[in-house]
Formats: C-alpha cells, structure tokens, sequence
C-alpha cells in the first residue's frame, strides 16, 4: 500500500466537520431505506420479514463500506459521500489508504456495538427480534453507553478519533492536508 500522507503530522477532521459528514451520510441511507422499504411494498406501519431488515442492514453496510473502496478510488479513496461533501477521508493510522477489512471492521463496530447507525441496528435488532429474541432490545442500552463513551473520546483526544477508529486503527483527516 502506498502512503497517503507522508508526515507523522496530519490535519485530524474537526469534530464540526465529521458530524457533518455523519449527518449528510445518515440522511442519504434514510432515502436509501425509504425507496428501499417502498419498493417492497413495506409501509411504516406493517412489520417486515427477517430477510427485509437483514437486506437494510446489508444496504448501510454496502454504503458504509463499499463506496469508499470501490467507488470513490485514488485520491478519493475513503471517503463516503458525506465525507467527501465535508472534505474528509479515512486512512489507515499509519497513514496508508484504508483497505476492505479495515474499513469492514470499522463500520461493524460503529453499527453494532457503538450503534451509531440507527436506522440499521433498529432492523438488526428487529431482525433478531423475529428470530424469537426479543431481549435483543436491551443491548441498545450498551448502544447508547457506548456511544457516549466514544463521543467524550472524540472531544477529549486530539485526534478527534471515535471509538471505531481506535478498533480498526483508522483516522478521519482532512483530504487536502
């Protein structure tokens, strides 16, 4: 793998910046979900199949990790589209450009256990709820302790890193250092 930066010294994105991106992301895979939910024929207030929710978790997974691979390539290699919006990119924290199972790992973390995709762990969750686990819906308790804890990260370190970022030995920067 090539260096995508060649200091030790990187411009980290601002806090601001990647909530931006979070949120233009997060606004995306909703429309993603609704044409998704509509062309199955689900409206808000039926219940789906375990297959449906696993197809939606499958769809913010393949956004999350595919788009910055296999899409945005080159300079524009690990970048969502919110990122790319924000002037953002994930790299590796060596500073190589971030690979399939980096990135893989990254955003199950970030959808499963820090649950910062809610519409994906809501159909994760309603998936195994189907299966006949219903306690399922206790773990987004841990979700939300999780997260908290990773977002008082993000503020305290400077590298502005989430806890998703430390388990996958990854760094949100700025594209253009």
């Amino acid at each position: 793998m090539s260096k995508v930066v060649q200091s030790k010294t990187v411009l980290t994105a601002p806090n601001l910046k990647r909530l931006g991106a979070f949120l233009i992301d997060h606004l995306i895979l909703y429309i993603v979900f609704a044409v998704y939910f509509a062309f199955l024929g689900i409206t808000p207030d039926s219940t789906g199949n375990v297959m449906i929710y696993v197809g939606a978790v499958a769809l913010a997974l393949a956004y999350r990790i595919l788009i910055p691979v296999f899409v945005f390539k080159g300079e524009s290699a690990g970048q969502s589209v919110g990122k790319k919006a924000m002037g953002l990119k994930v790299i590796n924290a060596n500073g190589t450009q971030v690979g399939l199972l980096n990135l893989s790992i990254r955003q199950a973390f970030f959808l499963i256990i820090e649950g910062f995709d809610v519409f994906a762990i809501s159909y994760l969750f309603s998936a195994i709820g189907l299966m006949g686990f219903p306690q399922i819906f206790y773990l987004a308790y841990m979700n939300i302790a999780v997260s908290l804890l990773s977002v008082v990260l993000m503020f305290i370190k400077p590298s502005h890193r989430l806890l998703h970022d430390y388990v996958s030995n990854t760094v949100v920067i700025l594209a253009k250092q």
